[in-house]
């Protein structure tokens, strides 16, 4: 992906974004085998074929146009856009709320960026459901992180993610995800002859 599509300094780098996640994912496992690509499709009955939609972040479709993905229709969502698509695309095209599923990089208020567990995902993703149990790649986690760092140094970037961590914060008076811990980590597998648990990978509680 070439760096001239992120050619303004005050705008968000997405081609640097994207590619954070090109092999990072929340589980070792592929999650999307694990729970059948539930966030790539409707779960409620008799819409399992209807179109899913994610929010874009600001300049993310004219990055994308720009990179000449043509795929998928946008439709207004209030201040921003909604990305949708027939729950099948190329895995490098795949916007960016996609990639950093089922996390948000939540803006706090002294300026710090969290990654949470996005409530707003709870009936799609079982990872969500399973927050207690399901650990979560440790690099995913950070690249979540430096993705909000990156995107909340412009203006406009900044002013998504507070309107969309207020909307996650709504959401949570009744979850109340926000007084969870922070998304599990997985801790890195001990070395062959060490006397430790096997780490869990998420699978086991998924499958």
């Amino acid at each position: 992906m070439s760096n001239s599509l992120n050619n303004n300094t005050n705008s968000i780098p997405y081609a640097r974004l994207y590619s954070l996640f090109t092999v990072r994912t929340p589980l070792a496992a592929d999650c999307g085998a694990v729970c059948g690509g539930r966030c790539c499709r409707r779960l409620f009955r008799g819409e399992e074929d209807a179109p899913s939609g994610m929010l874009l972040f600001p300049g993310e479709s004219a990055f994308r146009q720009a990179a000449g993905w043509t795929a998928g229709t946008l439709l207004p969502s209030g201040q921003d856009s909604l990305f949708l698509c027939g729950g099948f695309c190329r895995r490098e095209e795949r916007p960016l709320a996609c990639r950093i599923f089922p996390l948000f990089p939540a803006l706090e208020a002294d300026g710090r960026i969290r990654a949470v567990y996005d409530p707003r995902a709870w009936r799609v993703c079982p990872l969500v459901r399973m927050h207690r149990h399901v650990p979560l790649e440790r690099p995913f986690v950070r690249a979540v992180r430096q993705a909000g760092r990156e995107i909340a140094r412009t203006p406009a970037g900044r002013d998504f993610l507070a309107r969309q961590t207020e909307e996650i914060r709504e959401f949570n008076r009744f979850l109340r995800l926000d007084r969870e811990r922070a998304p599990i980590c997985r801790k890195k597998t001990a070395p062959a002859g060490e006397n430790r648990r096997a780490s869990i990978t998420g699978k086991e509680f998924l499958s």
